[in-house]
């Protein structure tokens, strides 16, 4: 498309280089740019004065005419169409007072930007034909969020310099207005017309800015019969629509991309989007650290009369170490887990589709490696910070900037100390993020909770199945809180190693305000690659969003038995159990496996407990250490054997019954006593004396199906019971 974006780096990249092979194979779509669109490689600070011009009139969303300087500042609501704009005369070092008493309009720019203290601008001229550098619209951004004020320009800057992701034009700009300093802002090109001009490319092609897309088909872009919106501003609340009129070939992709039944590669990938620019752009994200940018923050061109679309980017303001900037950190704003890594591509059809495919992962660790050794070495990235340093610091180091840096440190001499430290620590930021890739990609996928479904006394979880990308087996920990930070102290119900994607359980907790989370490990290393779900929480009560937890509410209480006199004979027939209430493990194991319980009773009366069980095949009595017990007798996960939410005291493995002496995670038991014990075929029960556990009141039981043991890699089966 056109020609090269700059046929010496092209050169120098596959013929002069030590690379012996590339992932980025030359294709008939590769998009390319022009020579010479980018600004001078020595970067400045611009000079900006913007001079109001107030004139008669309202200032209303269908007449701007009196708008102020202050009716722009005071514009922070984005959810309705008015956006006032003041007329202004703009000067700048390289655009000469033309003695007009205005020549452009100065608005709000930015969404949350807008609540902030120091704004962002948009500056548009009046004439289409007396444009600034080529362009008719001045994006001015405060990036009050980065700490560092240059992660979008050295992100942009470094794109410009790498084939296939076309990147923006910047500036550091010194804006006064009303010849008041308003500090550092940096000048982020517009895409729009002028953009496409720039680059030749036609001007009428369409181009759409992602506002919460994810490539499937809603009611809000729907078309008419001349592939028009039904509703424009319906449809720019997934799709801000930059340039172009019709718009039936973005129905069509949207239709292929979900089309299952189709080959992703050739009627998808190959049709309708450009495998170099998409892995160059999903590249540049991860090793940027780009994890904002699932279903919104890029552009997507369609050139006109083409089936084709790019990606395009935009905003990188939470980019380049983000993650480990110290406010970021203490305010726990870090990026969930299931964005980091290939891990953001899962939110979107398109993306999910990529990563199912047999060959995906392969190509995308080739890509990332292949931009890091050779556009985004140490070395390369220094060049470009240690180029602006000497421009900002002066500028932020004073006010207004420097009484509004995003730290928390107190004192001038703090705040200095870390912007510097973070400023260096751009440099190393793209190993750090290649390094979590690494890592990351060996966790399954986010996945989808669903409300809790209470039928009677019972209560069924359903979660989405956990996709793991090496095909290794996932397994799902199940955790029930009152609270949503989900402390160890306020988990009421957990259980782990559940195999399949429900599960049912008697409720047995008062009633109230609950959250469940459920964690899908990877069997191979459990500890290490884990995902949450895509679930997120968050209300006025806690500062931060609570991710992969969904709420809930349950209007009965559970019960708990009282001791009475039973007349329970421990000779494995299940007659003396009949009146006893039961729990019911929906967790069926398939294949069949040894230890799958089925059903479990507890009794008590005031000298022993009694637990009975029922398997779903029959109980092998030489090893019915399969079938083991732990006992919590303080109702305190932090005491005893750490196992999910309970701390257990005591442990029966067959007819021992053990007593433990650890420090809550070591092997530590101390055999007590052998208690009564019989089994008929599937069925058992046991009882256990009181004074041998403490005379406790309160339990908590873990069935614990120890098939692991049985048989390599069989998934253990756990049930929880809670009588007290």
């Amino acid at each position: 498309m056109i020609q090269t974006k700059n046929c010496l780096l092209l050169f120098i990249f596959f013929f002069c280089s030590n690379i012996q092979a590339t992932v980025f194979e030359p294709l008939s779509s590769d998009i390319q740019e022009p020579l010479g669109i980018y600004y001078p490689s020595v970067p400045d600070i611009l000079k900006i004065n913007v001079q109001t011009v107030v004139n008669e009139g309202p200032c209303v969303l269908t007449d701007y005419s009196g708008c102020t300087l202050e009716d722009v500042n005071n514009n922070i609501d984005t959810s309705n169409n008015f956006k006032p704009e003041v007329k202004v005369r703009f000067i700048a070092d390289d655009f000469l007072d033309d003695g007009k008493i205005s020549n452009a309009t100065l608005r709000l720019r930015g969404n949350s930007s807008r609540r902030q203290i120091l704004k962002s601008y948009r500056i548009k001229l009046d004439k289409k034909n007396e444009l600034w550098r080529g362009e008719r619209r001045l994006q001015l951004n405060k990036h009050l969020s980065d700490l560092t004020r240059v992660r979008n320009k050295l992100s942009f800057d470094l794109m410009a310099t790498i084939p296939h992701l076309p990147s923006l034009r910047t500036q550091f700009v010194s804006l006064f207005i009303n010849g008041i300093d308003h500090g550092l802002y940096t000048h982020v090109e517009h895409v729009g017309k002028e953009y496409l001009m720039l680059r030749d490319w036609d001007k009428d092609s369409n181009v759409y800015k992602a506002k919460g897309f994810d490539f499937t088909m809603s009611s809000e872009l729907l078309l008419n019969s001349e592939g028009k919106p039904l509703d424009e501003d319906f449809f720019e609340t997934v799709l801000d629509i930059k340039r172009g009129d019709e718009h039936s070939v973005l129905l069509k992709m949207i239709a292929a991309v979900n089309n299952e039944n189709n080959d992703f590669k050739t009627d998808v990938l190959d049709k309708y989007f450009n495998l170099n620019n998409f892995l160059t752009w999903e590249a540049m994200n991860i090793l940027m650290g780009n994890n904002q940018v699932t279903t919104d923050n890029y552009y997507l061109l369609n050139p006109k009369n083409t089936d084709m679309f790019y990606f395009l980017p935009w905003d990188f303001d939470s980019t380049w170490g983000y993650d480990w900037q110290p406010s970021i950190v203490e305010g726990k704003f870090a990026t969930p887990k299931r964005y980091q890594g290939p891990h953001n591509l899962w939110s979107t059809a398109f993306g999910k589709r990529f990563l199912l495919q047999p060959e995906a992962l392969d190509l995308l660790n080739q890509a990332v490696k292949e931009i890091k050794e050779n556009h985004l070495t140490p070395e390369i990235i220094a060049s470009y910070t240690n180029s602006y340093y000497d421009l900002v610091f002066p500028l932020i180091s004073q006010s207004p900037d420097l009484d509004n840096l995003s730290t928390n440190q107190r004192t001038t001499a703090a705040m200095f100390a870390e912007y510097n430290e973070v400023y260096q620590g751009l440099i190393d930021s793209v190993q750090l993020n290649y390094d979590r890739f690494l890592k990351s990609q060996h966790s399954p996928m986010p996945f989808h909770m669903y409300s809790p479904i209470l039928n009677e006394s019972n209560i069924l979880f359903t979660w989405e199945a956990a996709i793991d990308l090496q095909g290794d087996t996932v397994t799902y920990d199940l955790e029930i809180s009152d609270k949503p930070e989900f402390a160890p102290g306020d988990i009421k119900f957990s259980i782990n190693n559940l195999t399949g994607t429900s599960y049912a359980t008697q409720w047995m907790l008062p009633a109230g305000d609950y959250f469940y989370k459920v964690t899908a490990r990877d069997a191979s290393n459990p500890k290490e690659n884990w995902q949450l779900s895509f679930s997120e929480y968050s209300s006025e009560d806690i500062d931060f969003i609570a991710n992969g937890i969904e709420p809930f509410t349950v209007d009965i209480s559970g019960h708990s038995p009282e001791p009475v006199s039973l007349d329970i004979i421990i000779d494995g027939k299940r007659k003396d159990w009949k009146n006893v209430s039961f729990w019911t493990d929906f967790n069926d194991i398939k294949p069949k496996k040894s230890v799958d319980w089925r059903k479990a009773w507890f009794a008590q009366d005031h000298n022993n407990i009694y637990i009975a069980y029922l398997n779903d095949s029959k109980i092998l009595k030489n090893k019915l250490w399969a079938w083991s017990i732990y006992l919590d007798t303080d109702d305190n996960s932090m005491t005893g054997y750490q196992m999910g939410s309970i701390g257990a005291e005591y442990l029966l493995e067959g007819r021992f019954l053990w007593k433990y002496t650890g420090n809550g995670e070591d092997w530590s038991w101390e055999k007590i006593t052998e208690v009564e014990y019989a089994i008929k075929k599937k069925f058992a029960e046991l009882s256990i004396p009181k004074n041998a556990l403490n005379n406790s009141s309160k339990y908590k039981i873990l069935l614990y199906g120890a098939n692991n043991y049985l048989d390599n890699n069989a998934p253990v089966d756990l049930m929880l019971i809670q009588p007290n």
